[in-house]
């Protein structure tokens, strides 16, 4: 096992869950049903805010040097793509202000860990490939509202996610020595996956959509 090999197995594992938490009716429940600009960018500064203190905690408890590293480039790279988005708030007086981004309930984001190996797996694994679900309707939705310029900035969060998922494989490479971690690398990332699928399908039943049709 290696970590292109792990990303593979969680992407095939999770392959339904991922599908679904890219559909249109994710970014209607991520914003519970507030398609609207405000609503989409305070909610991804949201979740990238949440993410990045998450992390930027597991990075000061990280031991080993691969996760000390690994995750404080992630802490980094949330860090500059909450700002990006957080920007946009502030730079237009038709929108939100960042003072929303506090209230938001922030969805689909579980990330649990105790091992330096779970919290790279959950962090650097699980994590992007939700954000990159989440940004990729946030592209659609700003190229439907003719707004190019945001609909970059989005692309180039998905590209930050790419980025996060390969330092987290070459991170991995680095913590796992033996089937069992690898293991512990697996669960921790599809867990993260699966916590936010359960969120994703809460949230339609409680507005009254069937989370099952993949749109």
């Amino acid at each position: 096992m290696d970590g292109a090999a792990l990303l593979e197995r969680v992407r095939e594992d999770k392959k339904t869950e991922l599908d679904r938490l890219g559909s249109e009716k994710a970014l209607l429940a991520a914003t519970e049903a507030r398609l609207e600009t405000d609503a989409v960018l305070v909610t991804a500064a949201a979740v990238l805010g949440d993410a990045r203190e998450t992390v930027a905690e597991w990075a000061e408890a990280a031991t080993a040097d691969a996760a000390v590293a690994t995750l404080g480039t992630t802490r980094d790279r949330l860090d500059a793509a909450h700002d990006d988005v957080a920007a946009e708030l502030d730079d237009d007086e038709d929108t939100a202000g960042t003072e929303d981004i506090a209230a938001v309930d922030v969805p689909f984001l579980s990330l649990s860990g105790e091992t330096d190996v779970e919290r790279v797996a959950a962090a650097t694994l699980g994590l992007p490939l939700i954000l990159d679900r989440l940004f990729l309707q946030s592209v659609s939705f700003f190229v439907n509202e003719a707004d190019n310029a945001r609909a970059d900035l989005f692309r180039d969060l998905r590209g930050m996610t790419e980025d996060v998922l390969a330092d987290g494989q070459d991170a991995l490479d680095a913590l796992c020595d033996d089937d069992a971690e690898w293991d512990e690398a697996a669960a921790a990332a599809a867990a993260t996956v699966a916590a936010a699928y359960a969120e994703y399908v809460d949230r339609l039943d409680a507005m009254g959509f069937d989370p099952k049709p993949i749109c």
